[in-house]
């Protein structure tokens, strides 16, 4: 182990050098989207593994708004942009009629400088002459992605059968769209150990403004309603270092669903009919559950904006199961309603929102303030409250669990932009009043963030984060389950060194220390990340990560960069090393190839994983190649 490792370190660290004295020949490369759009995933997403987030914020470059001619509700509907930010734009679009370069926002004290990162990808200045009132197809665009990735180690669960079919993932999506009138997509996706390469498979249709203030979509879709307590879409931030932005729900209504996800969709259609005064929309899904039961899903929404700051919504929905004996004869039926209200008061340095969502007698409520005070400061507070018996299958509210039930919490949290830095910090206190699937008896716990990031000289950038929880939790000791206490403490500290436009390199240090009764736990994460851009064509990133942790208990997440479309925070636990490397290459206009390899090396360890998934030895290596065209 201790030569390959010093080979590893060794050719790593030979490979900064080598690119780091290239520097004078590069030329300043495009700016990388991708790049972007991970850092702001994993702001937002600190333990979690979710693909479905990319595949949001894609959806949210793929259909853009106009920055010069949206109110303030809708910019602020953009992922982790405030009030205050919003306000500053229209304040400068109003004193200087509008905005022709994403440069001027620069000199607005009150946007940072992620802020103008997110607005350049999620919406446009001005749309190119092609793109308006084209005629049907033209202005066709076509989009399509193919991935494989496998595990290069066989797992045990190939060699005795109990995986029927291959070991390679498959991923094939096309997009079609003409104009922003008509969407066109179809999804298939293959799993390792599935058979079929379209195991899971999705499409949709959609038509937006044919018919004016019409929108229809056929097919897969999601729907997302006020602060997601009744009804929302797998796309659901966590909390995050963010700490003004993470809790606020931007609900989009209807929207096709473009990933491979096999949860919280819908299948069936759905329309949307928009005037000035209202909106109203229906929607209709159905499924199968097991072999003798199928669910119905319907219901409506209506939205009325009376004055231009206050907009009100409501929603009726019928969940209904018909459970058949034999497959034949029905046996019993089982309607589940849920009614909901929502509201948004937008007021100059003021946004209020919460929903109020009644299932059977049951309520569950949530109620945020966003509120801009003096002068680059954020204040968010925000109270929860689930009832015990509140339920809803498509309910993903914000909370310490996703069950929307069961809880009640009171949240803070403030950002500070000083001339130095940025300053983040939140408290979450809640408690879970009844027993619940981990502990039979009432529990509480709480969460501290506090992070710090600053530029102190040109071209670097310094990143400080503390994260503290305690909460109650079930363990056994001298074999009696017993209630205590559980403490976990983590510091990161991260250094960003742009050292030319081709070359950024970036500095990882994070521990963590877990402590109850019986258990004291602490563990360790080191990586150096290196990017470089070789041409306008052609990136390659590369990094090495060294852990080690007591246990599984002690785990640390480490969020990586990875092939578009796919989001990889594995939790990297014992004593290893990993590495990866990244290429992405844009060989002509309309297409764009990317490769990853990665491998996990754990020398204290005979096998990796465990049951169907074990692997014997201590090496884990993976290999993903992904093609995207455009024509």
């Amino acid at each position: 182990m201790g030569n390959k490792l010093n080979d590893i370190i060794k050719i790593f660290l030979l490979v900064i050098i080598i690119l780091t004295s290239n520097v004078s020949a590069q030329n300043d490369s495009l700016k990388n989207i991708d790049y972007i759009l991970e850092n702001i995933l994993e702001d937002a997403t600190i333990e979690q593994e979710n693909s479905q987030l990319y595949d949001l914020i894609e959806q949210y470059i793929n259909d853009p708004i106009d920055l010069n001619n949206s109110d303030k509700s809708e910019i602020m509907n953009l992922p982790f942009l405030d009030i205050e930010s919003a306000n500053a734009i229209v304040k400068y679009r109003k004193d200087n009629g509008r905005i022709f370069s994403y440069s001027e926002l620069k000199s607005i004290a009150n946007i940072s400088t992620k802020s103008i990162k997110i607005l350049q990808a999620f919406t446009f200045l001005e749309r190119r002459e092609s793109e308006i009132d084209s005629s049907f197809l033209e202005n066709l665009k076509i989009k399509l992605r193919s991935r494989f990735s496998q595990n290069i180690q066989e797992a045990e669960g190939y060699k005795n059968g109990f995986y029927i079919g291959t070991p390679a993932k498959i991923y094939n999506r096309l997009l079609i769209n003409t104009n922003q009138k008509i969407q066109i997509g179809i999804l298939t996706d293959k799993d390792a150990g599935e058979k079929s390469i379209s195991d899971f498979h999705s499409y949709y249709f959609l038509a937006n403004n044919l018919i004016n203030g019409i929108k229809f979509i056929g097919g897969f879709y999601t729907m997302e309603f006020g602060q997601g307590l009744a009804l929302w879409s797998p796309y659901s931030f966590s909390k995050g270092s963010d700490a003004t932005n993470s809790i606020i729900k931007r609900a989009r209504g209807i929207s096709p669903y473009t990933s491979a996800g096999e949860y919280l969709y819908m299948k069936g259609a759905a329309f949307k009919y928009s005037s000035n005064f209202f909106e109203l929309s229906s929607f209709y899904s159905f499924g199968e559950g097991s072999f003798n039961l199928s669910q119905n899903t319907y219901g409506f929404i209506f939205t009325l904006q009376p004055i231009n700051f206050l907009k009100l919504s409501a929603l009726y929905m019928i969940e209904n199961q018909n459970i058949f004996d034999n497959g034949s004869t029905t046996k019993s039926e089982l309607n589940e309603k849920h009614i909901s209200f929502n509201y948004e008061l937008t007021y100059g340095d003021l946004f209020l929102t919460g929903e109020f969502a009644i299932y059977n007698s049951s309520l569950a409520n949530i109620n945020t303030l966003q509120l801009s005070l003096l002068r680059s400061i954020i204040v968010v507070t925000s109270i929860r409250n689930y009832s015990n018996t509140y339920e809803s299958k498509y309910g993903q509210g914000f909370g310490e669990t996703k069950n929307t039930n069961n809880e009640f919490g009171i949240y803070l949290g403030i950002k500070w932009r000083p001339d130095f830095g940025i300053i983040n910090f939140y408290l979450d206190q809640f408690k879970f009043p009844n027993s619940n699937a981990s502990i039979a008896l009432p529990s509480s716990g709480n969460e501290i963030s506090f992070s710090y990031e600053l530029s102190p000289v040109n071209k670097t950038n310094l990143y400080f984060r503390y994260f503290s929880e305690n909460k109650e939790v079930l363990e056994l000791v001298n074999n009696e389950n017993i209630i205590q206490n559980r403490k976990t403490d983590k510091f990161r500290f991260e250094l960003i060194y742009k050292v030319s436009n081709s070359i950024q390199l970036k500095s990882r240090v994070e521990l963590l220390s877990l402590n109850m009764v019986n258990i004291n736990e602490k563990g360790i994460l080191l990586f150096q990340d290196v990017k470089y851009n070789y041409s306008k064509q052609l990136s390659l990133h590369g990094r090495i990560i060294f852990f080690q942790t007591d246990s599984f208990s002690s785990r640390i997440y480490e969020f990586e960069n990875d092939l578009s479309g796919v989001m990889t925070n594995p939790a990297l636990f014992g004593s290893g090393v990993k590495w990866y490397l990244l290429l992405k290459y844009n060989p002509i206009n309309h297409l764009f190839i990317s490769a990853k390899y990665s491998e996990l090396f754990k020398p204290n360890e005979v096998n990796i994983g465990s049951g169907n998934s074990l692997i014997k030895g201590n090496i884990d290596n993976k290999i993903a190649l992904q093609i995207d065209f455009t024509f």
